[in-house]
């Protein structure tokens, strides 16, 4: 409560300044800003290759293909595949290590 009241009495003697930020500056955004700018419509999707192993664990996981490459949605499907785990393939009734493509779409 002190801190507030205190707060807004050095606001009120010393005065807010008028324009914190100047106009012909409020519409500025550098470049890289509005390139990473999404829009709420945008997807973006990843595929991956991965191995399955025998044990169920996926490992060995490489991006074939990004909709945006350059926005970390590669590295982020990487990591959300590591450690996952999977039903194994099975052939002849026993589990087998297998390839197996995955496609992440990631929605803001």
């Amino acid at each position: 409560m002190t801190l507030i009241l205190g707060l807004t009495l050095m606001t009120t003697l010393l005065g807010a300044p008028a324009d914190a930020l100047p106009r012909e500056r409020a519409g500025f955004r550098p470049a890289q800003v509005q390139k990473a700018s999404v829009a709420p419509q945008d997807r973006f999707s990843v595929r991956l290759r991965c191995t399955a192993l025998a044990s169920g664990h996926v490992t060995d996981c490489v991006v074939l293909e990004e909709t945006k490459p350059g926005y970390g949605f590669g590295e982020a499907a990487l990591a959300l595949m590591n450690d996952a785990q999977v039903t194994p393939i099975t052939e002849q009734g026993r589990a087998v290590d297998a390839q197996f493509e995955r496609t992440i779409d990631f929605t803001p």
